[in-house]
């Protein structure tokens, strides 16, 4: 008898396994669901900005089934290889608002006068064929759509179901529920070095 190390047969059945594993892994990230965690302030108060995990149906990859209210996450349009979690403004064909892009990070401490980071510009926008239109809830702290426009509905990722971490602020997020619970919410500067 062979030893089980050098038996060629042993490395066979090992490297299958840890083959399906890695492919049902894959099936399982990439087209149905998974969780995975968040980085930044545009979506507080409705996902917390530090150590944020959540609960995401890649079931709607591609903009299936999305709609104007849901979370999601998405490719960066400029930066390919960085992704984005913001909320669906518009949908192919709506009009939307633009307001001011957000702060940035030299802005830190200025002071908001006039509501200089969160104003309506006399502008409204059709959303194209294939696109949708992102913001996040936190406008003053918020790269999205305002700075690199309409998004193409092929660059969804996922629709966000869930924020799972921290356990204090989980909740489920429906579109009709966070809209309400962001505008009675009193808003709180967060500050992150």
């Amino acid at each position: 008898m062979t030893p089980r190390l050098t038996n060629p047969h042993s490395w066979y059945r090992v490297g299958l396994g840890l083959g399906q594993i890695f492919l049902a892994s894959h099936i399982l990230h990439h087209y149905i669901g998974g969780v995975g965690s968040t980085v930044g302030i545009s979506m507080v108060p409705i996902i917390p900005a530090r150590n944020s995990w959540i609960l995401y149906s890649a079931l709607h990859r591609r903009g299936r089934g999305v709609k104007v209210g849901d979370v999601i996450t998405y490719t960066h349009p400029m930066f390919p290889n960085q992704y984005g979690c913001k909320r669906i403004i518009g949908m192919p064909g709506d009009f939307v608002s633009v307001v001011t892009p957000g702060r940035r990070d030299g802005d830190f401490g200025v002071e908001d006068v006039e509501d200089k980071w969160a104003t309506v510009k006399e502008q409204v926008i059709q959303v194209p064929e294939g696109h949708c239109w992102l913001a996040g809830d936190n406008l003053e702290w918020s790269r999205d759509s305002r700075l690199f426009g309409p998004v193409p509905l092929g660059l969804v990722k996922a629709k966000v179901l869930a924020v799972v971490h921290p356990f204090g602020d989980a909740k489920w997020l429906g579109a009709q529920y966070d809209v309400k619970e962001a505008q009675e919410k009193k808003h709180e500067w967060v500050i992150t070095r």
